[in-house]
Order: C-alpha cells, then structure tokens, then sequence
C-alpha cells in the first residue's frame, strides 16, 4: 500500500469538496423543479388514476426488467 503523504490526502480532500458542490448543485435544481407547480393534463391525472389502481402484485421486478436489457 502507497504511503500517505499530505500532499496525497489535500488532493483527496480537494476531489471531494468539488464533487460536493457539485452534488449540492444538482440537489439545488432538483429541488427547485420540483417545487414548481406543474399542473397535470387531464390524459396524465387518467393515467396516474388507472395507475394507483393497479395491484403491486402486478409490477415487474427490477431485475426482470434489467434481464431483458443487458
């Protein structure tokens, strides 16, 4: 294992704080479009209706759905 010098654990610290920031960025637009009061077609308010109606027993596992794809 490589010895850890200062210079070594400055630029680990400093990759972190910029992927911080950047995490703290996106939260700040995620946050920020879901906030926004989007109003629903009345298409969209049918299907999210039809939707919760649906047993969960009827959903497809995750992992069947990735088989399919990878």
């Amino acid at each position: 294992m490589e010895n850890l010098t200062l210079d070594h654990i400055y630029k680990a610290l400093d990759h972190m704080h910029k992927d911080i920031g950047e995490i703290k960025f996106e939260l700040k637009r995620l946050s920020f479009i879901i906030e926004d009061d989007f109003e629903l077609s009345e298409s969209t308010k049918k299907d999210l209706e039809k939707a919760r109606k649906e047993p969960l027993s009827s959903y497809i596992d995750h992992e069947e759905v990735l088989k399919e794809f990878l």
